[in-house]
């Protein structure tokens, strides 16, 4: 099933009024990532737009700060993308945040690899590659 019938499906066991508003919230965040500057976009998230007064929701309190100094030139870009805005209130949202993976265990490399890097050191002449070189293997030597 791709994604257009299946919000099309989604959109007609929705109310009528609701799926016009979900549409229109998206809408809005479309428009809200073309207006915010590049180290904004995609941490802001519209969560309500009534009666001009669109609620904003950042991951952390920075990026919220930030967002809140640039909150006339945000109303006045949003309005040239025709989304009419008198106010903009912003919250602070922890769960946008990216969750934290621990990173994953990388095996070394394997011996016969680092025999061959170390054959390649000794038999190339000085310069930045031998230079890489050593520092790559002292890296991967054990202790």
């Amino acid at each position: 099933m791709s994604a257009s019938s299946l919000s099309d499906l989604l959109a007609s066991q929705l109310p009528q009024g609701l799926a016009a508003h979900a549409k229109a919230l998206l809408g809005t965040q479309s428009m809200l990532d073309r207006a915010l500057p590049a180290a904004l976009a995609g941490h802001v998230r519209v969560m309500q737009l009534e009666n001009g007064a669109l609620s904003l929701a950042c991951g952390s309190g920075a990026i919220a700060s930030r967002l809140r100094n640039q909150t006339d030139a945000l109303m006045a870009s949003l309005g040239k993308h025709g989304v009419a805005v008198t106010s903009v209130r912003v919250s602070v949202n922890p769960e946008l945040l990216a969750r934290y993976v621990h990173p994953v265990e990388k095996a070394g490399l394997p011996a016969a690899a680092l025999d061959g890097l170390a054959h390649l050191n000794a038999d190339i002449e000085d310069g930045p590659l031998k230079e890489a070189l050593s520092r790559l293997l002292r890296h991967h030597s054990k202790p």
